[in-house]
């Protein structure tokens, strides 16, 4: 039993619970910026690669596209992403920061820092990086159940 919330042991419970808390923390920590911590995980992966569609991006942010096209949006009103043209694609859209985005990323980073500091200090020194794995590769099984799951649901 959980002894915090006397309920049972169950994995997707706890995996929920701290996915909803750290939305819920997010929100509160990057509410200056008007942001979501899904805007801000577009913002990272654009950073780290440029020129992402908008398709890789919501596959990448683990959202529909019909989300991300709102999320990406957002970032253009405030000048923090742009498009042009993809270097790879005649039909496929470019998405990449502006000078703006990245200087607005590095103000929110400090603060998505800290989540990542409260999260660090439940766990000893070599954990963070084993849980980080750990993680990944439960998603990884997960996805894949899901692909296969739609894939069935296809051919009935």
């Amino acid at each position: 039993m959980d002894t915090t919330t006397d309920q049972p042991d169950y994995l997707t419970d706890a995996v929920t619970r701290l996915e909803r808390a750290v939305a819920n923390i997010g929100a509160l920590r990057l509410k200056p910026w008007r942001m979501t911590l899904s805007g801000y995980a577009a913002l990272k992966i654009l950073e780290r690669q440029p020129h992402v569609s908008l398709a890789q991006l919501s596959r990448r942010c683990f959202v529909k596209s019909q989300t991300m096209t709102r999320i990406v949006a957002e970032l253009e009103r405030r000048e923090w992403v742009e498009r042009s043209p993809h270097p790879e694609s005649e039909r496929a859209i470019s998405l990449a920061l502006t000078p703006a985005g990245r200087a607005s990323l590095a103000e929110m980073a400090a603060e998505v820092d800290k989540i990542e500091s409260t999260l660090g200090a439940e766990l000893d020194p070599g954990q963070f990086p084993e849980l980080v794995a750990t993680l990944r590769r439960c998603a990884v099984a997960v996805e894949a159940e899901i692909k296969d799951a739609r894939q069935a649901a296809r051919r009935s």
